[in-house]
């Protein structure tokens, strides 16, 4: 069993033309690279598009794919550099360690000031406590 793993986070990737309920977990390293290979066409068909709509003089919007060439170019979603092949690698799962990630916020919930540590998976996610998702279920 392998994981996907982006470089520029350390954290698991999933394939972005997979549903979500879908696993992570690849049997085989090739099928890991297979999905790398799959990610890196994704992106790059992105890429097209917003060019081709830039050499008809449209804006770059237009495109169908703009939300995943926003991915991979725009810095504040901090998930640059998805089109290259060697912004991921292929790691087992027995060797690989999550890192985990230390926040200091206001709880929705109850407006006071706390400090979170979680592992990088979870952060925004249902199980965050800073976030309204967390306190709402």
């Amino acid at each position: 069993m392998y994981y996907i793993i982006d470089t520029t986070n350390n954290g698991i990737h999933r394939e972005p033309n997979r549903r979500s309920w879908q696993s992570t977990v690849y049997k085989t390293a090739s099928a890991a690279k297979a999905g790398i290979t799959r990610t890196v066409k994704y992106y790059q068909k992105a890429f097209d598009q917003v060019d081709e709509c830039l050499a008809q003089g449209k804006p770059d919007y237009h495109a169908p794919m703009y939300n995943a060439y926003r991915d991979a170019t725009e810095p504040q979603f901090k998930r640059m550099h998805k089109q290259f092949a060697s912004s991921y690698e292929i790691v087992h799962v027995d060797e690989y360690v999550e890192p985990m990630v230390t926040r200091t916020g206001r709880a929705p919930g109850t407006g006071k000031e706390i400090t979170v540590t979680l592992p990088l998976s979870q952060v925004g996610g249902c199980c965050d406590p800073l976030t309204e998702t967390y306190w709402s279920m």
